[in-house]
């Protein structure tokens, strides 16, 4: 790809990595479009000419965004592991009920959130921890920055980074290896045993979106026993067009 011209070239590219990293982080569509909104009003005070010609432009949002997100985010997770199982694994395992709410007596609409459960509930184990550890995770093992990389965009010593990244990768392999049946077959969690309690708590709704979804199957790619290789097997969460549209219009104008 070449170099961006200008700033809406820039975000027109950037955008939409930016948005599916904020909900990795934070879990949240809503928080995800805030975070973006945020990252592009500060972007719309920067001087454009030094930005672009940044070594890396791309890499400079992600690092304000990163950034931004630590210091916003405080140190505390969202909640719990104990939380997640008390949401998730408090009942027995239910079949499917087209009929019940979001299921819409459609079909199709299982395959839709058979992804839409594995997303929310991979992604809500990773708001099980704190911030910075959950960083980064977020920016090792799904953004793809070496550990001596992410550690100088967050301005910290590249061995703090991994202590924080190794501790990340254990706590997440810890609560997953015994319980999900992405990771392990013989584990008792699954999607489709859980897909109708996790619709009564509230827990996954219907996506507004399903372009997102693939055509695969759920489990189509088998056991993961790594973390990494499950996590990056997500469908990136995409923010509509026209409000990428609006947010370049007004930071790049």
């Amino acid at each position: 790809m070449s170099s961006p011209q200008n700033v809406r070239e820039l975000l027109s590219a950037e955008l939409p990595k930016l948005y599916a990293f904020a909900y990795q982080m934070c879990g949240s569509r809503k928080d995800a479009a805030r975070f973006v909104e945020e990252l592009c009003a500060h972007v719309a005070r920067l001087d454009e000419t030094k930005l672009l010609n940044d070594g890396d432009p791309g890499r400079a949002l992600l690092g304000m965004m990163a950034r931004n997100m630590e210091e916003s985010l405080g140190r505390r997770s969202e909640h719990t592991f104990e939380s997640l199982d008390n949401i998730l694994r408090s009942d027995i395992t239910r079949p499917i009920d087209l009929n019940s709410q979001g299921m819409s007596d459609d079909p199709t609409q299982i395959h839709v959130m058979m992804w839409e459960l594995k997303r929310t509930c991979l992604t809500s184990v990773l708001g099980c921890l704190p911030p910075g550890v959950r960083l980064s995770f977020v920016l090792t093992d799904l953004a793809g920055l070496s550990p001596a990389e992410a550690a100088e965009m967050l301005g910290i010593k590249e061995s703090a980074y991994r202590v924080r990244l190794t501790r990340a990768r254990k706590r997440i392999e810890d609560y997953l290896a015994p319980r999900c049946f992405h990771v392990d077959r013989e584990n008792p969690c699954t999607c489709s045993g859980r897909l109708m309690i996790a619709l009564d708590a509230g827990f996954v709704k219907p996506p507004a979106r399903s372009d997102d979804i693939p055509h695969e199957p759920h489990d189509a790619k088998g056991s993961q026993r790594d973390v990494g290789s499950l996590y990056r097997g997500l469908p990136r969460v995409k923010q509509p067009d026209v409000e990428i549209e609006r947010l370049i219009s007004t930071a790049g104008g």
